[in-house]
C-alpha cells in the first residue's frame, strides 16, 4: 500500500461469512488538498502518516505533532506468551519481537504503544497472525498506525488498538466465557488428543447454530454467551478450546466455493490436520420440510489433498502439508473402506446396524474412492439391502459426498 504524507487509512474487520461478504468502504483524508475520496481496502487493516516538519505545515502545527511524538513511551521489551503458537513461530525474529508489542498492547488493553519498527507494511500481516493465534481476542475488533516524520523520514511508529467494549466489561465477558468454556471441556483433561479434537469439534456443533444474523458473529462470544455464529465463530471457539486442552491449533482463513471463510489447523501426535467446525454442522429435511441438524464427520482431522479440493487458503504464514490418515475421524472409528467385497459388506452392515439399535440420528462411512462409495449406495439403498441389517425400518434419509468419498445414512 503506497503511504502519502497526510493521508489516512482506516479499515474494518473482515467479515467471515460462508455464503456472502461485506466490503468496508474506506476513506481517504487528504490533509493538503481538503479533498475526500473513496475505496474498497482489505479489512482490519489501517495506517495514518503524520508528517513532523513539513513546509507547508504551520509552526503551531508542526509543534503539536512533536508534542504528540514526545509523549510517546519507548518500545517496551515484552516478554512472549507466544512461545509455540504455529503463525508466531512463522515470524522472523523481528517481527516476533512487533507482535510481542502489539498483543502485550491488546492483553493490557492499551490506548497507543510504540513499536520497534518505522516500516508499517508488514503490520497487517503481523496483526493477523495474532488473531490467527489467539481466538479468544474478542474486545479488539482492528488497529490503526500512526508514523511521526521528519522530512519524509519515518521517526517514531505507533499501534492503536481499536476496542469494542471497555476493560470493565471485558472482564465481566470473559467471567461469562469461562463459564461456558468449563462445560466444553470437562471431562477431557486425560483424554487422547483425538478425543479432544473430537468431543469440541462434536459439542460446538450441537450447542452452536449457523446463523449469518447472529450478533459478534466474528468472536468468541456469539459462541459461548448467543449459541449462535458464522465460521469466524466456530474457528475462534475451536482454536480457543484446543489451546486450553493443551493441543496447538491455528485459525486459517481463505476462500471456500466461492466465500470467504474461517477453519481450522491442529496438531494432533505430532501430526497436522484441518478441520472445518463450521462444514460439520449439517441440516436435511424431513417429511414434514423441517430442518433437522446433524453432526458430519467429513472434515474432522483431513490432509491438505482433501481440504483444498474446495479450501483456498489465503495467511500470512506458510502452511504445513497434512498427508497423515491416522487421526482421521473415519480411520479410527473403523469406518473406512478400501473394497466392497463380502467382508467389507458385512462390516458396513454391522456399522448401520449398531447404529441405528442405539438410536444415532446417522451413521457415515468413507470409502478409498468414489466408485466404492457409488456401489454402497446402490447396494445399502437402491436395492434397500440396508432392512436386512435394520429391523422395522421404514424411512430413511441418505447423502453421498462424492468428492470427499462419503456415503451417509441419516435415521429419521
Amino acid at each position: 500500500m503506497s503511504q502519502r504524507l497526510g493521508e489516512e487509512y482506516k479499515m474494518r474487520q473482515n467479515r467471515l461469512y460462508i455464503k456472502r461478504r461485506k466490503l468496508a468502504v474506506s476513506l481517504f483524508l487528504a490533509v493538503l488538498s481538503g479533498t475526500l475520496s473513496g475505496c474498497a481496502l482489505p479489512d482490519d487493516f489501517a495506517g495514518m502518516i503524520r508528517p513532523v516538519e513539513e513546509v507547508v505545515s504551520t509552526v503551531r502545527q508542526n509543534m503539536e505533532l512533536r508534542q504528540q511524538m514526545n509523549a510517546l513511551e519507548l518500545p517496551k521489551d515484552v516478554e512472549s506468551i507466544s512461545a509455540g503458537r504455529y503463525a508466531y513461530e512463522s515470524l522472523s525474529k523481528e517481527e516476533q519481537k512487533i507482535y510481542d508489542q502489539m498483543l502485550d498492547a491488546v492483553m493490557n488493553q492499551e490506548e497507543e504503544v510504540t513499536l520497534s519498527t518505522s516500516d508499517g507494511r508488514r503490520l497487517e500481516d503481523i496483526f493477523n497472525c495474532i488473531k490467527a493465534d489467539h481466538g479468544g481476542l474478542f474486545w479488539v475488533e482492528s488497529f490503526r498506525y500512526t508514523q511521526y516524520q521528519r522530512n519524509g523520514q519515518t521517526e517514531v511508529m505507533s499501534f492503536a488498538p481499536n476496542y469494542i467494549m471497555t476493560a470493565k466489561e471485558r472482564a465481566a465477558m470473559q467471567k461469562k466465557i469461562d463459564r461456558q468454556v468449563k462445560q466444553y471441556v470437562k471431562g477431557l483433561a486425560d483424554a487422547t488428543d483425538y478425543e479432544k479434537a473430537k468431543t469440541i469439534y462434536r459439542r460446538l456443533i450441537q450447542k452452536v447454530d449457523y446463523n449469518l444474523k447472529a450478533e459478534n458473529n466474528q468472536n468468541i462470544i456469539s459462541v459461548f454467551i448467543g449459541k449462535e455464529t458464522v465460521c469466524q465463530g466456530y474457528a475462534s471457539a475451536m482454536q480457543y478450546l484446543m489451546n486450553e486442552l493443551g493441543i496447538p491449533c491455528v485459525i486459517v482463513t481463505g476462500m471456500a466455493k466461492g466465500g470467504p471463510h474461517a477453519w481450522n489447523l491442529l496438531q494432533l501426535d505430532g501430526e497436522w490436520y484441518y478441520v472445518d467446525v463450521t462444514w460439520g454442522n449439517s441440516k436435511y429435511h424431513d417429511d414434514e420440510e423441517n430442518d433437522v441438524k446433524y453432526v458430519e464427520y467429513d472434515y474432522l482431522n483431513i490432509t491438505t489433498e482433501e481440504m483444498t479440493q474446495d479450501h483456498s487458503p489465503q495467511v500470512a504464514f506458510d502452511l504445513p502439508v497434512c498427508t497423515s490418515l491416522e487421526n482421521n475421524y473415519f480411520v479410527k472409528e473403523k469406518k473406512y473402506f478400501t473394497s466392497m467385497d463380502e467382508t467389507a459388506v458385512a462390516e458396513i452392515g454391522t456399522i448401520i446396524r449398531r447404529a441405528y439399535k442405539k438410536g444415532k440420528s446417522n451413521v457415515s462411512i468413507k470409502f478409498g474412492n468414489r466408485e466404492l462409495c457409488a456401489q454402497a449406495k446402490e447396494y445399502f439403498l437402491t436395492q434397500y439391502h440396508i432392512s436386512d441389517y435394520c429391523e422395522g425400518l421404514e424411512t430413511v434419509y441418505y447423502k453421498t459426498d462424492m468428492q470427499m468419498n462419503i456415503f451417509v445414512v441419516i435415521f429419521p
